[in-house]
């Protein structure tokens, strides 16, 4: 379940496994700008499933209760035997539109995941949320 905004708009600090739709229903629908970057999300599941990717950690002002976020941050974790469908790892690296992509190792996904995602802009804590593949 996905916990109310803090007093600075973001998702207490931790990591929040949801849906599809349970992120869709939160973060997608307000406004054209996040139901247009919902869709893009959409499509990018889709490769990473096609690609093989293990975890997908989703951050940034997406995830925040900003009404118009600039883009939606995306963690992919790859396996060693990455990629599963070398088409799908093409059409990811060619990139999504509102979507900023990082696919990484488990190295880089650990970093990413305590330091880059875990604060905002100004440092503070903040929360991120694991899509349920």
């Amino acid at each position: 379940m996905l916990p109310e905004f803090d007093e600075h708009g973001n998702l207490p600090s931790g990591i929040y496994r949801a849906s599809l739709f349970e992120i869709e229903e939160r973060f997608g629908r307000e406004t054209e700008v996040r139901r247009v970057q919902m869709e893009s999300l959409r499509w990018l599941l889709d490769l990473a499933g096609r690609a093989g990717v293990r975890r997908v950690m989703i951050d940034g002002s997406f995830v925040t209760r900003t009404p118009e976020p600039n883009d939606v941050d995306c963690l992919l974790l790859t396996p060693e035997e990455f990629p599963v469908d070398p088409e799908a790892e093409e059409a990811i690296l060619a990139g999504l539109p509102f979507l900023d992509i990082h696919l990484v190792d488990q190295e880089d996904f650990d970093f990413f995941v305590q330091r880059i995602f875990a604060e905002d802009k100004r440092l503070r804590s903040r929360g991120m949320v694991e899509v349920v593949l």
